[in-house]
């Protein structure tokens, strides 16, 4: 009987312990992340090659530092890395191997902590500039666009937007996963595209409407889980009112469930992201092949 109440006594420590430090970092990273969630993700690096290679490197991203609904909190590693973290938030992490042997693999396997919240937290007005203006696969410059941004503005950001978000969910198909990005007057035109399109276009018609938009990169899970490269997705987010708002119009959500969605990447044309426009890993080194598990 000792043994069994010493046993309760020990688990109920435990869980009060867990509870405690998921408060303290709940509390360390701001009211308004609350949500703890764990994520895992894996890539196999394969030498295909008889010869042994040097100085092979690979890069991906771990989830963005801090946006208005997540904070990372932890990130541990099966290998040693180095992070460069851009002016979006974007942490790359990059993995070196001075030696690769011939036909050698090696796992790399990545655990994330984070802070959820599904009320948007106020984040200051940054880069504002970048999330107004045209640019590749977001041609909100385009006078058919333009015409149609101005056919769906009303009377405020918020209704404005969310008529954008309706139109683009009502009016594209879903395609089935394109290997290729086409952009956002190929989904208007088409009236067609993956997740990919749908994000691009709302992104342009917010934009054609002088609202600030951005497209995203991630996962969409519920729970703690292993993330796989068939869930990878693409949404948007708009900025009203010092926070940025989830727009998903190919999964039809809107302003909900943001704590739902892991944001790996803020999508941008940064030149100083060591990725150079790769959206899930970049390697260098000849013969190596990669693969997330």
């Amino acid at each position: 009987m000792l043994r069994t109440n010493m046993t309760y006594f020990v688990l109920i420590l435990l869980y009060v312990s867990s509870v405690s430090m998921n408060s303290l970092a709940a509390e360390e990273a701001g009211p308004g992340y609350v949500t703890p969630l764990h994520v895992q993700y894996s890539f196999t690096l394969q030498n295909r090659t008889n010869k042994g290679l040097q100085d092979v490197q690979f890069w991906t991203y771990a989830p963005v530092k801090q946006t208005a609904t997540q904070k990372c909190t932890t990130i541990n590693t099966s290998h040693p890395y180095t992070m460069v973290i851009d002016k979006y938030g974007n942490q790359v992490l990059n993995f070196t191997f001075k030696k690769f042997p011939p036909y050698a693999t090696r796992l790399i396997t990545i655990n994330a902590d984070l802070l959820m919240s599904d009320t948007p937290n106020i984040m200051p007005a940054e880069n504002m500039e970048n999330y107004l203006k045209p640019e590749k696969y977001i041609e909100s410059d385009n006078p058919e666009i333009i015409k149609k941004a101005m056919v769906l503005r009303k009377d405020n950001t918020l209704d404005t937007a969310r008529n954008i978000f309706n139109w683009v969910s009502g009016s594209i198909q879903y395609s089935g996963y394109q290997k290729r990005d086409l952009g956002a007057l190929y989904a208007f035109s088409k009236k067609k595209g993956d997740c990919t399109e749908y994000m691009y276009l709302f992104a342009a018609l917010c934009r054609g409407n002088n609202i600030p938009s951005r497209c995203i990169s991630g996962y969409v899970c519920q729970n703690n889980t292993v993330l796989k490269p068939a869930d990878f997705h693409n949404w948007a987010e708009f900025y009203e009112k010092d926070r940025w708002y989830l727009a998903d119009p190919q999964k039809r959500v809107f302003m909900k469930d943001a704590s739902a969605y892991v944001i790996m990447q803020v999508i941008n044309r940064n030149e100083d992201n060591p990725m150079k426009g790769h959206s899930r890993f970049r390697i260098k080194g000849d013969g190596i092949k990669v693969r997330m598990n």
